[in-house]
């Protein structure tokens, strides 16, 4: 490890040469899928590459070594827990029954009619015509900073309309 975070280039790719199959072996338990098994080794070379610097000479190598493969592998469990509660939430969501027909046009329309004249047009050439700031300031024949004024509250009002 000394050579490696001398520099040595040969050395570092003996030392992952030689730590890989360990690492396989550790992180199988918290991957089973071997696409999942292979990134989460990656991610453990990475946190090493990022960390060698830390590594003290004068300790052992194998449990520095495991702290950051447990670091990485709870850090992954994490993200699997909370990507898992996620997809059941998904899973979960039912049809209304006897729900109305939902028309995004329609319902934009409206709220768009409830917007004072010079939020609607901000709004409708920057979000809906796709212009840039500046072009929608010079087809308003007002500044840039007032278009974003009106952008802002058309967003903040339609934000209210519709409740969120």
């Amino acid at each position: 490890m000394k050579r490696v975070q001398e520099g040595d280039a040969d050395a570092y790719r003996v030392l992952l040469d030689d730590i890989k199959p360990a690492l396989l072996h550790i992180l199988r338990r918290w991957a089973t899928d071997r696409d999942e098994l292979q990134d989460l080794v990656q991610e453990a070379l990475l946190a090493l590459h990022r960390a060698r610097h830390s590594y003290d000479l004068l300790q052992p190598f194998e449990p520095w070594l495991f702290s950051i493969v447990r670091y990485v592998a709870a850090r992954y469990r994490r993200r699997r827990m909370r990507r898992m509660s996620w997809e059941l939430l998904v899973d979960e969501i039912e049809e209304r029954p006897g729900a109305p027909e939902f028309d995004p046009e329609a319902r934009l329309e409206d709220v768009l009619e409830q917007l004072p004249p010079a939020q609607r047009e901000a709004f409708t050439l920057l979000k809906l015509e796709g212009l840039s700031v500046e072009q929608a300031a010079l087809r308003t024949g007002t500044t840039v900073g007032a278009l974003k004024v009106r952008a802002h509250r058309a967003y903040k009002a339609i934000k209210q309309i519709l409740g969120w």
